[in-house]
């Protein structure tokens, strides 16, 4: 898991709009994948979080301002996550892709005409 945490650190450090939307469902559907046999209730949380934002981005004609939320509230819930983890790399990475999203949430165009 921590080198797919890696993997999903790096590609979000450009921000979301490089990452692109077909990027972006690629890293939902692994992570999906990845926390669906999870019992832990905070991961499940998270891969609720995540089936709700490839639900969006799937759509038609994904919301940006509901993108925006969806990333801030999966952020906040992978840092409250992080916290529930011993000290070390793990942790470390946990907040770092916590603090990514929040800040892809923050600056996420509003407007909901451009392209993800």
């Amino acid at each position: 898991m921590e080198h797919d945490l890696e993997l999903t650190v790096s590609a979000l450090k450009d921000g979301v709009t490089d990452l692109g939307l077909e990027g972006g469902l690629i890293e939902v559907r692994r992570w999906e994948e990845r926390l669906a046999a999870s019992e832990a209730p905070a991961l499940i949380e998270i891969g609720a979080g995540l089936a709700e934002l490839r639900g969006e981005m799937e759509s038609d004609q994904p919301d940006v301002a509901v993108v925006s939320r969806l990333l801030l509230d999966l952020g906040e819930r992978v840092l409250a996550a992080a916290e529930d983890q011993p000290d070390g790399d793990f942790r470390s990475r946990l907040r770092e892709l916590g603090n990514l999203l929040v800040r892809e949430g923050h600056v996420l165009p509003k407007d909901p005409t451009p392209d993800l």
